[in-house]
């Protein structure tokens, strides 16, 4: 009979493409992850992984058992949680998350993780959108907290509030009225996030929709840079509103009224519907209570 821990090693090893991943995600050694698929093939009495390609593929014996793995694992699962008080769950869990949320609630959220899974061990990565939805697919990260992307729209997820975003820059740049039509803001450098940002997403769209050309961008890899830039005087920047208040306040920066006004930032906590998905949409209604993007208070 082929155990639980041999069918997460099949699973595993099918999901992230190499024996390597797979020992380092379960936290066993290459060649434990190894022994334990070449046990179910000597059980089968045939190959579960083609091992001549650089990343393993199943064969079409893998093929035909892959969905029963899943399927047997997740039942397995399902049965321990039943068997277990919410506290109890145990763990690796990979979640991912963007600059905004990084410097706002996340602390509050892992807090809060902490305290109902005392037993899970978080491992988070802040990095862009697109980044984090390619490490939700390739499942090298369980759950992902983010502002949505055009077109990931398929997988499992919980809203978690919209961020209104505004043009800002600084004194030195602009002296005059508040208000500007669209097609003056891109008279001046527009400073914006990679093009793997969600806020680069959806202003390419909104310019596209309003018919106006960006003449120039400088681009940053993070917001705070972004606005430190815009603080400067190198151009006007799309940021989140509320976040920035204090430094609009302060004089450092300026808001431009443009109608319409630039998109809002919609954060969702996304995850795949896998047999990771219980714990995943626990977590994601967590985030949902956390999620605050006041910001930071000063002293």
């Amino acid at each position: 009979m082929i155990s639980h821990k041999q069918m997460e090693a099949i699973y595993w090893v099918n999901k992230l493409g190499t024996f390597h991943a797979a020992a380092r995600h379960l936290n066993i050694s290459q060649s434990t992850a190894s022994k334990r698929v070449q046990e179910c093939e000597t059980i089968l009495g045939r190959e579960i992984f083609d091992r001549t390609t650089r990343h393993v593929e199943l064969t079409p014996t893998g093929r035909s058992i892959i969905g029963l793995v899943d399927q047997s694992l997740h039942l397995q699962d399902e049965i321990r949680q039943l068997a277990r008080s919410p506290d109890q769950f145990a763990g690796r869990f990979k979640f991912g998350a963007t600059e905004m949320i990084a410097v706002s609630w996340l602390p509050k959220l892992v807090s809060a993780i902490k305290e109902a899974y005392p037993k899970v061990v978080l491992e988070p990565v802040i990095d862009d959108a697109w980044t984090l939805f390619s490490g939700l697919r390739d499942r090298s990260l369980d759950l992902v907290l983010t502002p949505r992307l055009r077109g990931e729209l398929d997988l499992p997820n919980v809203p978690l509030g919209d961020v209104a975003t505004s043009w800002m820059c600084s004194h030195s740049l602009y002296a005059g009225p508040d208000m500007l039509p669209i097609e003056r803001i891109v008279e001046f450098p527009v400073l914006i996030q990679s093009e793997k940002s969600s806020i680069y997403d959806l202003l390419a769209a909104w310019f596209n929709e309003h018919n106006v050309s960006i003449n120039r961008t400088i681009i940053c890899n993070h917001t705070s840079a972004v606005a430190e830039l815009a603080k400067a005087g190198f151009g006007m920047a799309c940021l989140p509103t509320n976040y920035f208040l204090p430094q609009v306040a302060s004089g450092a920066l300026r808001i431009i009224r443009t109608t319409p006004p630039p998109p809002s930032l919609r954060f969702v906590a996304a995850y795949r519907n896998d047999r990771m998905a219980p714990i995943c949409a626990r977590i994601a209604e967590m985030a949902r209570q956390q999620h605050d993007f006041a910001p930071p208070v000063e002293g």
